[in-house]
């Protein structure tokens, strides 16, 4: 039994030898689990596109409220559901519905797995999707993952804050994430704000291009001709009709839209997920879309520069 293996028992049985993550599956049935929190995800034009709840067990709640850290082995895990609404006696009335994917974090304070891509920075990260709930499908938590928790990389890489009703006052506040340039409360890019440089696009090149694609797309859409993942490859995907490469089961508005890939149609769509294509699968995921124009020029044109074959 090599030393990983021998570590297993001791650290986490949602881990094996390897470093591969599985997906607690009884989070909302066992009274081992707590739900420490959840976002809203609501978009510019006020609608509720989606519900991020947090869960972790008592006893890592318990260390957290104690020392402010989160123990090696705790395990969070974040599901992301859908929302519907309604007009009921209390006003407009927004629910969540079923879940699209599961995020789950284990905090690793020793660095087991130096050579697994999924491992660093102090977690193991992983990604399941609604469709086969039991395959993890991250290949690279820097590429994958790690762009969303830029805001908080100061605070152990999550948004602690959240959580603070549950994790309590060493969890910290909104406000002190904020003065101390953990957050921009102004809804800016973190990732475009760290790129630096001109918006000129003769001064933007494919580095940038690539990082940008990283950061927001590719924990869900591969750039590679006939690659796996969430979404459908993006290679060759510049003048092609939305909705029909083969082998990718689109929603019926995707498969209905009367779209070809331009970079101008990109560019719109990546502006309004929700309106340019309403009801498509990215709406739950990723509502708010690229609302900066230097980060969705950059990812436009490493899209461009993919192979179509």
């Amino acid at each position: 039994m090599n030393a990983a293996s021998a570590q297993r028992p001791d650290f986490s049985p949602f881990v094996d030898g390897q470093g591969n993550i599985s997906r607690p599956t009884d989070f909302l049935t066992s009274p081992e689990w707590v739900h420490i929190g959840g976002w809203a995800v609501v978009n510019e034009d006020g609608d509720d596109n989606g519900f991020h709840n947090v869960y972790t067990t008592h006893d890592v709640v318990a260390h957290f409220r104690q020392n402010g850290v989160f123990p090696d082995g705790a395990v969070l895990i974040k599901e992301v559901r859908g929302s519907t609404n309604g007009q009921l006696t209390t006003g407009s009335v927004h629910w969540a519905a079923e879940p699209a994917v599961w995020f789950v974090s284990i905090k690793d304070t020793v660095g087991r797995f130096p050579n697994n891509p999924l491992w660093g920075d102090g977690w193991g990260w992983a990604l399941f999707a609604a469709a086969d709930p039991s395959k993890q499908i991250a290949k690279d938590y820097k590429s994958d993952c790690l762009g969303c928790h830029v805001p908080v990389k100061n605070r152990d890489w999550m948004y602690t804050y959240g959580y603070s009703a549950v994790l309590g006052s060493k969890a910290g506040a909104y406000e002190v994430a904020m003065s101390s340039g953990e957050v921009d409360g102004r809804g800016s890019d973190p990732e475009a704000a760290s790129m630096g440089g001109s918006t000129d696009a003769t001064e933007i090149d494919l580095a940038a291009s690539k990082a940008a694609f990283s950061s927001r797309c590719a924990s869900c859409h591969s750039d590679k001709v006939g690659g796996k993942g969430l979404g459908p490859s993006l290679a060759g995907l510049i003048g092609r009709r939305a909705g029909s490469l083969e082998g990718y089961r689109y929603s019926d508005a995707m498969k209905s839209a009367d779209v070809v890939w331009t970079p101008e149609s990109l560019d719109a769509y990546l502006l309004d997920i929700k309106g340019f294509i309403p009801n498509n699968k990215m709406v739950p995921l990723f509502p708010a879309g690229v609302q900066d124009a230097k980060q969705r020029k950059l990812i436009i044109q490493y899209i461009q520069s993919l192979p179509s074959e």
